[in-house]
């Protein structure tokens, strides 16, 4: 996915276990990018009800990921002496954050689109 230039020597710099949330949150919010692809593609409420609650799984993951994220840079931040590491990695992170935001809106703005004009 295009959230890898964010150079990884930049993730890498994180502790493991902090990369491994990073990249969690990465592979999710591609995920998101595919279910919100066949979200946007229904056209019908049939459709958006058959992929609506793969979106709504994904999203509650991601949540849970991007707070377990969220306390491990907490720690990292306090542990690591880099200033500018740091900023580089939580950049990272806003990015995928920022994305999958992005996603979720989309989805959302498509089921209000769909439901409005079958009222």
């Amino acid at each position: 996915g295009k959230t890898q230039d964010v150079s990884l020597k930049t993730i890498e710099k994180a502790p493991k276990d902090t990369q491994q949330k990073y990249h969690a949150i990465s592979s999710k919010g591609e995920s998101l990018k595919i279910v919100e692809a066949d979200v946007l593609s229904s056209s019908t409420k049939d459709d958006i009800k058959t992929q609506l609650p793969k979106a709504i799984v994904v999203k509650k993951n991601l949540k849970k990921d991007v707070e377990i994220l969220y306390a491990s840079f907490k720690k990292f931040k306090e542990t690591h002496s880099n200033a500018e590491e740091i900023k580089e990695f939580k950049m990272a992170c806003d990015k995928v954050i920022l994305a999958a935001q992005k996603s979720h809106t989309e989805i959302k703005e498509k089921v209000y689109t769909i439901y409005d004009k079958n009222k």
